[in-house]
């Protein structure tokens, strides 16, 4: 059975085996996110197929704009607001160096 995403008491451990079952729930999470780190940068590939095909420039500052607002909007903590746009200006940052490879790559 896969782990919840129940949040853990806030109390230490009291026992090594709570401690491994939180390292769990964490992989189990960290593998989630990888997955969705993919579909996002394979959506992000699509999106550069779009502009480049309708010429279209492929920064689009104010879209980046929207999406850390959008990010920080739907943050509910514990990581304060500068943590989740600092981690979404990476992710954008990295979906901005894949659609330039692509645009850079004879299709």
């Amino acid at each position: 059975m896969a782990p919840s995403l129940a949040t853990p008491r806030r109390s230490p451990p009291t026992h090594p085996s709570e401690i491994e079952r939180w390292r769990e729930e964490i992989d189990h999470v960290d593998r989630v996110l990888v997955r969705l780190l993919n579909l996002r940068a394979r959506l992000a590939l699509k999106i550069a197929g779009s502009k480049r095909a309708a010429g279209l420039p492929l920064h689009a500052p104010a879209r980046e704009r929207d999406v850390l607002a959008n990010v920080a909007a739907a943050n509910l903590g514990p990581l304060d607001g500068p943590a989740v746009q600092a981690v979404f200006r990476r992710i954008v940052r990295e979906s901005r160096r894949l659609e330039e490879d692509q645009f850079r790559t004879p299709q």
